[in-house]
């Protein structure tokens, strides 16, 4: 008897602890961008099993119906070993522990249920202070929002716009803790550099759930980096103070851009975009580089052209690709 309650101890300990040794071993054996879709797959292990043990199918639907979960993933059995382990406890432990009752027995005894996801409850805790200070600008949280940054100066930029005016209003400049490389494009795919250019973010774009915190996908490469050939993926603006390929924000900044960018495609604003500069593209920095005469002057002279739509116009642009090249204009 003693033996059985032990072997199902160790059983549960192992299925918990499970989602954290298998990121440990995947953060040597992988890429990076690899090792964020398993830990991201695996990480809510623990709390499917508790589910199972303690909420009926119908709390279980509930639950997984979060505006920024998987939606196919309430469509399938993401671990039917989970259910197996649990059918095979039920069966070895004594009927005196109540096992037949789950709940019934105090180690069975469900946790206080979460009502909301961790990134919820960031922007529940950011939101008071959010709305003071845009409030004070004429803006509200849901409204519009638009990005730059700008490599050398390591600063990103979050613009909001009120729907009653057309121009957008400058709301902080956050510290950009950390970017990959040199100033100049991203070409390839564990090549090291953070990318520069016009992206945009839809809502299947936010993540929520990364082991960076919190994310904002870039959507690299666009139609323009795949005319030149150049690959990437899982390129973001994240939480924490290192980086890949990726922006990096402090935990506290990251917070307040997640949510007003959530919000903003809440609210319905279908897209947001993103303009990543290697540097303030004015003309006296322009000329520097000119004299200089760097490899990717070219490159630069045509992220300038939509730098100075924005400046002049006070609306980011509407960009395509023709030929090879950025285009711009008021859309």
């Amino acid at each position: 008897m003693f033996a059985r309650v032990v072997i199902s101890i160790l059983l549960i300990v192992a299925g918990v602890a499970s989602p954290w040794l298998v990121r440990d071993w995947l953060d040597w054996r992988a890429d990076e961008e690899r090792a964020d879709r398993l830990y991201e797959h695996f990480s809510g292990f623990s709390d499917r099993v508790k589910r199972k043990v303690h909420q009926s199918e119908e709390e279980s639907l509930v639950s997984s119906a979060h505006p920024f979960e998987n939606v196919e993933e309430a469509d399938q059995e993401p671990y039917p070993l989970a259910s197996k382990t649990i059918r095979m406890l039920q069966g070895m432990l004594p009927a005196s522990m109540g096992t037949q009752a789950g709940p019934n027995h105090p180690f069975f005894q469900p946790p206080e249920v979460q009502a909301t996801s961790s990134s919820e409850m960031i922007m529940e805790e950011v939101m008071p202070r959010l709305t003071s200070e845009l409030g004070k600008l004429g803006l509200a949280p849901g409204n519009p929002v638009f990005i730059r940054i700008f490599k050398e100066e390591h600063e990103l930029e979050l613009w909001l716009r009120n729907p009653a005016n057309p121009g957008y209003t400058l709301f902080k400049v956050y510290r950009v803790a950390d970017w990959s490389g040199s100033p100049g494009p991203k070409l390839k795919e564990g090549d090291g550099q953070t990318p520069e250019g016009f992206y945009f973010v839809s809502g299947s774009r936010l993540r929520p759930e990364t082991r960076h915190h919190l994310g904002i996908d870039l959507g690299f490469p666009n139609d323009y980096d795949t005319f030149h050939g150049r690959s990437g993926s899982g390129i973001m603006i994240h939480g924490g103070e290192k980086s890949r390929g990726s922006y990096a924000l402090s935990a506290s900044d990251m917070n307040e851009v997640f949510t007003l960018a959530s919000l903003a495609l809440q609210s319905g604003q279908t897209f947001f975009r993103v303009n990543a500069f290697p540097f303030r593209m004015t003309d006296k920095r322009m000329e520097k580089e000119w004299k200089r005469q760097p490899r990717w002057i070219d490159f630069w002279v045509n992220l300038k052209e939509g730098y100075d739509f924005f400046e002049n116009v006070n609306a980011p642009p509407d960009v395509s690709v023709s030929e090879g090249d950025y285009e711009f204009k008021i859309h």
